[in-house]
This record gives C-alpha cells, sequence and structure tokens, in this order.
C-alpha cells in the first residue's frame, strides 16, 4: 500500500510539472543570428543567452536575398505581408525612413519616456542602464516625436584605406608611416602605380568605388559638411548653420539654440564637395610622368602634353608617350556589394577604401592574406577646417511592427534578446573571435589589455596603434552617413549622376562640378528634403487644371471605348430573320464569372489601390495621409524622371531594332537553308532553356572590362590583323555602350523561340508564289517585300504590339548587369520605379511614376488596337 501510495504521487507531481512547465517563447532574429555560424560574436551571444534562459528559444528568420541596392526590398516586403522578424538591423542612415512608415516597435516600455520634452531620453530619465552609455548624436538618431525605436548594436564598423603592406614596401614606402594629407596620399598613389616593361600599367595606387557613402569621408576630411542644419536664432533672426552630426548649438554670441527647430539642407555643392570630385577625377584622369633623375611625380597641363616637354626648376624635360601616366586610381563600378578587396587580391590596386574592422574574413573572401593588410584614415584635405577622418557607422538593434500583437511576457523576452545583442559580452566576442583567428593585429589595443591579450599588443603595427590613439583623442575626426532625409536616394545619385562618370571612360571632360550643383539642387527639391508648402503652393491651381484635363480626356476616352463596344455587341447579338435564337446571357455570364472575379481581384483591385496611392503619402502601416497632387508636381519637376523616360523611349527602340527584328530575318534564313534545318533551328533554340538570370550574370562575366575579358580577348585576337587597332572597351561601364550591350543578351536569348512561331507563319505561304516569283526573276529582296513580308504582316504586328508594351515594362537585364549606371545611362522608368518603392521605401512617388508610365502605354495600345482592327487575319495551313 505505502509502495502504491509513493507511486501514485511520483506520477502526480510528474504529471502537474508537465502542466506547468512553460514553453519556451519563440524570438525571431534576422541579421545577427546564424545557427551555421556559431562563431560569430552575435550568434554566440545568443546561443549563450538561451541557455542562460531556457525560456527563450530563438529562431532565425530568412527571406530572399536580392543584390546589390536591392537587399534590404526582402525585409520590406515581409514586413508588408505580416512575417517579419521580431528583431532585425536598421541602418543608421535609414531608421527615420523606417519610422516614418511604421516599420518599428518603440522601446520607451523598457528605456524611459521624454518627460522634459527636449526630444531625448536623459540620463536621469532612462529605466534601462545600457542607455547611458548611449551617445548624445546616436539617441538622436534613434528618437523620433519622443519615441525610441533602436538601441546601437555592440560593435561599430570603422571605413578607412586599407593598403596592401607588401605592395607598399616594394614601393619605397613605409607602412607605418602611411599619409596623413591629401598631397602625401597622392604621392603614395604614384609611388604605388607600376608599368611592366611594354608600357602597359599593372598596378594602380588605389581603386575608387562610386558608392555615395565611400565618397562622404574625403568630403568631410576635406572639413566639409555633405547636409547642414540651420537653426533661426529667436532674438536676432539670424540663420546659423551647423554640421548634420552637431550636438551642440550655441550661436556666435552665445546663445544655446538647442530647442530651435532645424532646417535641414544638403550641401554636396559645397568647396569641400568639389574639391573631394576633384580629387577623385585627378587620381583617375591626371596626366604625369616621373622625373628622370629624381623619380617625383610632374604632373602635366594640356600645353605641357602638346608640346611633349614641361619645365622644371628652370629647366625643360622632354617626354615620349610611352613614359606618360594616366591617372593613378581604376575605378570600380557595378552594384553595391561587389568586393573592392577584389582590386587588393589581384594587385591592381595597392589599395582601397572600406570598412577596417574585419579584414580577416574579407581577406579569406579573395583568397588574400590578412597578414599583407593594414589601414589608414582619409588623409587631411585642403583648407583650414581639414581634419583626417574615418567614417563610423554604428547600426541599431530594432523591433518590427509585428512585436506589437505580441503579450507583454512575450515583448519582454524580445527585449532581453534585444539588450543581449546590445551588450559588452558581444563586443568581447568580437575581440577573441579575431585572437582566435590570429587577427589581434586589427583589434584595438584597449580592448585586448582590457581582456588580458596584453601579449597580443606587440603585434599591432605602430601605424594602427596610432589610428585607435589618435581617434580616442579626438584628432581624428569620426564622421557619419547622412542620418536625416532620404540618404539612400542622393547616395544613388552621387553614385549615378557623378562619380560613376567621373571614373568612366569618357569620364576625362566630365563636368562634375555642374553635377554636384544638380544632385545638391534635387536634393533639396524632394529627392532627399521635401519641398516645403510654400513651394508646392506654387504648383497647385496650375497641377488642378491640367489634372482636370487629363481625367476628363480619360473620361471622354472610356465612353467611346464603351459606346464602340456596345455597338459592336449589338450588332453581334443581332438575330437573323428565321434562325433560332440560342443566346442565353445568364449562361454565358455564369461561365465568365471565376474568371472575372479573378481578374478583379488581381489585377483591377491593386489598380485600383495604385491609383488611391498615388495621391497619398502612403505608408505599409500605420495612417496614410492624403496630399492630393503632390506627389505629381514633384514627380513632374524632376528632370531625372523625364530623362528616364526618354532612355526607356530608347531602350525600346533598341530592343524594337535588334531583339525584335532578329527572329524575323532567322526565320528567313532557317526556312532557305538547304540543309540540317533541324540543326541549326535546335542550336538558336537553346539559349531559351536557360533561366534569364543566368543569361544576365553570363554576359556580364564576358563583358569583363579588362584585357582579360571575353570581348575584349576578342579584339585583341582582331588588332592581329593588319590595318586594324581597336581599343578595348569599357562595355558595360562605358555611358555610350552600356544600354546596347544590356540588350545584346535579349536578342540572343530569346529570337530562337521568337523565330519558331515565324517559322510556322512561313510555312504556310503556297510555295508555287515564290517559283512564279522566280519564274519572273524577281531577287531575293523583292520575294522577302512583295511575298514573305505581306503574308507575316499580320503576326509582325500583333507580336509588336505586345513586344512594345512588354519592353517597356522590361528592367531585368538592366537590374542585375548595371542597376542604372554608369551614371545614370541604363536608368529606365522601370528601374527607377522600383528603386523609389523598395530602396526609397517612397511608394506613392514610385506608384505615380507607374500611373505616368501606364497612361503612355494606354495611349499606345489603344492607337495600336485600333490599326490592329483594320487587319485581315488569315487561318494559317
Amino acid at each position: 500500500m505505502r509502495l502504491f501510495l509513493f507511486s501514485l504521487i511520483l506520477i502526480t507531481c510528474s504529471l502537474w510539472s508537465q502542466s506547468t512547465q512553460v514553453e519556451p517563447y519563440d524570438v525571431s532574429v534576422s541579421v545577427f543570428y546564424r545557427p551555421n555560424q556559431p562563431e560569430l560574436p552575435t550568434t554566440k551571444r545568443l546561443i549563450d543567452l538561451m541557455q542562460e534562459d531556457k525560456t527563450i528559444s530563438i529562431q532565425q528568420w530568412g527571406g530572399i536575398e536580392l543584390p546589390g541596392g536591392g537587399a534590404k526590398a526582402s525585409l520590406m516586403m515581409s514586413i508588408a505581408g505580416d512575417t517579419a522578424p521580431d528583431l532585425g538591423e536598421a541602418w543608421f542612415h535609414v531608421i527615420g525612413s523606417e519610422v516614418r512608415n511604421g516599420f518599428l516597435y518603440p522601446l520607451n516600455e523598457w528605456i524611459g519616456e521624454d518627460e522634459d520634452g527636449n526630444g531625448i531620453i536623459d540620463d536621469h530619465e532612462a529605466k534601462w542602464d545600457g542607455w547611458k552609455d548611449v551617445p548624445t548624436l546616436w539617441r538622436k538618431v534613434a528618437m523620433h516625436d519622443g519615441k525610441i525605436y533602436g538601441i546601437p548594436q555592440a560593435t561599430k564598423s570603422t571605413m578607412g584605406v586599407i593598403f596592401r603592406t607588401d605592395l607598399v614596401k616594394a614601393a619605397g614606402l613605409n607602412p607605418n608611416n602611411p599619409p596623413e594629407t591629401w598631397e602625401e596620399f597622392r604621392h603614395w598613389c604614384d609611388a604605388l602605380t607600376q608599368k611592366d616593361k611594354t608600357g602597359l600599367i599593372t598596378q594602380r595606387g588605389i581603386g575608387l568605388q562610386p558608392y555615395g557613402f565611400t565618397f562622404l569621408p574625403w568630403i568631410q576630411s576635406a572639413g566639409g559638411s555633405p547636409i547642414v542644419q540651420y537653426k533661426t536664432s529667436p532674438t536676432s533672426g539670424e540663420k546659423i548653420a551647423f554640421p548634420a552630426d552637431a550636438i551642440s548649438f550655441k550661436s556666435p554670441s552665445g546663445e544655446d539654440l538647442s530647442n530651435v527647430p532645424s532646417e535641414w539642407q544638403a550641401n554636396f555643392d559645397s568647396p569641400e564637395a568639389a574639391q573631394a570630385a576633384k580629387l577623385y577625377h585627378d587620381l583617375i584622369w591626371q596626366k604625369w610622368i616621373k622625373h628622370p633623375e629624381t623619380g617625383k611625380s610632374i604632373y602635366l597641363t594640356k600645353e605641357d602634353i602638346a608640346k611633349g616637354a614641361v619645365k622644371i626648376d628652370g629647366k625643360e624635360i622632354s617626354f615620349t608617350q610611352a613614359e606618360l601616366y594616366t591617372g593613378t586610381a581604376i575605378g570600380q563600378t557595378g552594384q553595391r556589394g561587389e568586393s573592392a578587396f577584389d582590386y587588393l587580391a589581384n594587385g591592381r590596386t595597392a589599395m582601397v577604401t572600406w570598412f577596417a574592422d574585419d579584414l580577416n574574413s574579407m581577406g579569406q573572401k579573395v583568397n588574400i592574406s590578412p597578414d599583407l593588410l593594414s589601414w589608414f584614415p582619409f588623409p587631411k584635405g585642403p583648407g583650414p577646417k581639414a581634419t583626417q577622418a574615418v567614417q563610423i557607422q554604428n547600426h541599431y538593434i530594432v523591433m518590427y511592427e509585428g512585436v506589437a500583437r505580441r503579450s507583454k511576457a512575450e515583448r519582454d523576452k524580445i527585449w532581453e534578446v534585444a539588450t543581449a545583442l546590445s551588450d559588452k559580452e558581444v563586443r568581447d566576442n568580437a575581440v577573441k573571435q579575431k585572437v582566435l583567428s590570429g587577427m589581434a593585429r586589427f583589434a584595438k589595443p584597449s580592448d585586448l589589455k582590457r581582456l588580458g591579450y596584453d601579449e597580443y599588443l606587440a603585434e599591432i603595427p605602430q601605424a594602427i596603434k596610432d589610428n585607435f590613439k589618435k581617434m580616442d583623442s579626438g584628432k581624428i575626426a569620426a564622421a557619419t552617413e547622412p542620418y536625416m532625409g532620404f540618404w539612400n536616394t542622393v547616395d544613388g545619385a552621387l553614385n549615378r549622376e557623378v562619380l560613376s562618370l567621373i571614373i568612366s571612360q569618357t569620364g576625362e571632360n566630365f563636368d562634375y562640378d555642374t553635377a554636384l550643383k544638380a544632385v545638391n539642387t534635387k536634393a533639396n527639391g524632394g529627392m532627399m528634403f521635401a519641398m516645403t508648402d510654400e513651394k508646392l503652393d506654387q504648383y497647385r491651381p496650375n497641377a488642378r487644371i491640367i489634372f482636370g484635363i487629363i481625367v476628363l480626356i480619360m473620361v471622354l476616352l472610356v465612353v467611346k471605348i464603351v459606346k464602340n463596344n456596345l455597338k459592336n455587341n449589338d450588332s453581334k447579338l443581332t438575330k437573323k430573320e428565321g434562325a433560332r435564337n440560342v443566346y442565353n446571357k445568364y449562361l454565358a455570364w455564369g461561365m465568365v464569372l471565376p474568371a472575372l472575379l479573378l481578374i478583379a481581384l488581381w489585377s483591377y483591385y491593386p489598380l485600383f489601390k495604385g491609383m488611391v496611392m498615388a495621391f497619398q503619402d502612403y505608408k505599409i502601416t500605420g495612417d496614410s495621409p492624403f496630399v492630393g497632387l503632390d506627389n505629381f508636381i514633384a514627380l513632374f519637376l524632376d528632370k531625372s524622371f523625364w530623362a528616364s523616360i526618354g532612355r526607356t523611349f530608347y531602350f525600346v527602340g533598341l530592343n524594337m531594332i535588334f531583339a525584335f527584328t532578329a527572329p524575323i530575318l532567322l526565320a528567313v534564313m532557317l526556312t532557305d537553308i538547304p540543309k540540317y534545318k533541324i540543326f541549326y533551328r535546335t542550336l538558336f533554340f537553346l539559349p531559351q532553356m536557360s533561366s534569364g538570370l543566368v543569361i544576365a550574370l553570363l554576359w556580364k562575366l564576358m563583358y569583363e572590362p579588362t584585357p582579360q575579358g571575353f570581348f575584349n580577348q576578342i579584339i585583341t585576337f582582331m588588332n592581329h590583323i593588319p590595318f586594324v587597332n581597336i581599343d578595348h572597351q569599357q562595355w558595360l561601364q562605358d555611358p555610350q555602350l552600356a544600354m546596347l550591350c544590356v540588350v545584346i543578351p535579349t536578342v540572343w536569348a530569346s529570337m530562337g523561340m521568337a523565330s519558331l512561331i515565324y517559322l510556322a507563319a512561313l510555312g504556310s505561304i503556297p510555295r508555287d508564289m515564290y517559283e512564279a516569283a522566280d519564274i519572273d526573276g524577281a531577287s531575293i529582296f523583292q520575294k522577302f517585300k512583295k511575298i514573305t513580308l505581306p503574308s507575316i504582316l499580320p503576326l509582325i504586328i500583333i507580336n509588336f504590339v505586345g513586344a512594345f508594351i512588354g519592353t517597356f515594362q522590361n528592367m531585368g537585364n538592366i537590374f542585375l548587369m548595371t542597376f542604372g549606371g554608369p551614371g545614370e545611362s541604363t536608368t529606365v522608368v522601370g528601374l527607377k520605379i522600383w528603386i523609389e518603392a523598395y530602396n526609397n521605401l517612397r511608394f506613392s512617388m514610385a506608384t505615380a511614376m507607374a500611373w505616368v508610365l501606364g497612361s503612355l502605354l494606354i495611349g499606345f495600345t489603344y492607337f495600336q488596337i485600333k490599326f490592329l482592327g483594320k487587319i485581315e487575319y488569315k487561318k494559317a495551313k
């Protein structure tokens, strides 16, 4: 009996324990958690957290990964579809945009409230002790309307100039004494530029990238501020400019303007920005020679080059074309995300500008030993405000808006994971990982001391020790990317409209000053900072009149179409005398009803929704207020949009000339070929079996602009033919060739399938017509003009309508091969709409663009359909 009672008690306790056991709370985390990479500092910290707190179960979130500028699009769409992670990363410069779109959940319930209303949660207001360690600027970035939306990540990224120590030593330079000024930097670039015995430059000083965010530190090292904020003194009325990252706002008279609202403006046309652009241009295009005696660089003017001689210290030095150097840099183009370290790995350059925090993994990615790498800050530019600078990127840990639908207990667990990601253990894990991987030489000396790794201090090069020492003392300025306005948009504009064109094949005579001013004007005219109501009021009355006229025209057009359709239907349904009426309208409507419902759901509902969005300040979550015609006003004032319309017509024209006509000519040739018809038809059809993605990337590789590129190798082979001398081309990097280059893969890949359709039509033409033409002595061209073309003309027109509309909307090859570059030479309307929606998160502006494009296509389609109605169609036998 006792044994039975004891067993019963044990069973009861076990059942009670199981019934009261709490299921772990699932927390979905993106970016920071990679279970297959447990050595990552954030992954290791989260694994430790799950061992410490068994009530937390962390899941890796994953979405479709898109290349280059589309990197964030997958996450944005998951938010729209309510499948977003609980925790993720918001870039420093886009957190404001994500707040504006309602993507983020505020963290005030754990951090505290802005009780005094000064726009920042001060130390005495903070409930979370970790907030007290956050610098003032980083607090301002995460605060919007009294709400806080992110906490800084534990680790920061530092951008500087990375160089190969072996190449530096080979050039006779000291890697522990890097350049501190632009002048010294130019000397390094010159010394690191080498020629082979044939006079071909085999190594250049630096690889320049056209990205706006890598260009900013050069502006900042010249003493400029790419973005400024103006505050107007309440007492004097004076408007005073402050840098974008200012945290103190004292006027020259000592007045505190901290509580005065800021008026933000782009400043990309400043003298410092022009100096930075000139540095880019000189590094790519400056003509120079080496002094025959001292080996020092001598920069040449156009007059010197024309004369073939230059005067130095009263002595004239002659030079030949073989002794002439053009620039000391090579420009990298293409989509963001391509590795800057490729230049270092293959020895094409000795320096690049990139992030210096994890040289180990980057070195492994391109097969270069990290022991050969070191770095220094951006050198000090000219001017009284110039300083050495680094760019610091400290992005944020954020909760996405779906957290609002979780219980308080679940939210607390999510917060626990967020604070774990931001604590010092992550920083310590990062330092330990560097030590374990043999990369202690890139760690901050104070971190090694703090963690007891003093023995590794001797491994750190003196130059890197000096870098950290100067950064801690403030001698090296720590700059950031702009955090107000749509910086992503201007980042891309600087890339496409300024930097890419400087480094392109046609960039020697490029007017970068005018281009910078144009970008700045657009940035302050709505691209980065929205137009003020005062400016919009100037255009609103005329916009309403124009809009009313357009609506009236569209209504009249719709009425006309409906009347024509009703008239045609009535004539078709008129019964002939004596004929039996078998028409049942209810049966007909019942049969087409499912199709109509599907069309309404998947076509007309999005169409109506998009029409409404164009008149809103649309946000994926939260309220989307109506703004009337403001989006269209901003769009019609945007010159780049109209330029993209023109490029779209050019793109369509090239496709119609090549991609549309090639299948017709191919079909004619395949019809008349005497032997092996099946073989050739199969051969030309095979590209159709490949993925469009594979084809685009394959051709992108063949367009490699170096002498090793496939097409440039063909040019090299052709140059062996007497009297043939063709320069190697930049292909996708040449603004004049890029559009043609993205069209050609479509021609190659699609003409096989289209030619089969024309082959079927050609097969239906009676052979006796050609035999009669032969008897009459008709030439091949006469037979094509008088027999072939008229016979297949209806099919050509039908295909033309579909190809014309489809090409207007097509931008796949451009997306994969150039992403709109170089400059804006391949930025068509379809790509511009995609960038506005998924890069810049300006869905209303993207929808307004789509409506303009759609209106154009509707007009074209209407006239094409009227033309098609006059054509007689026959069934091919």
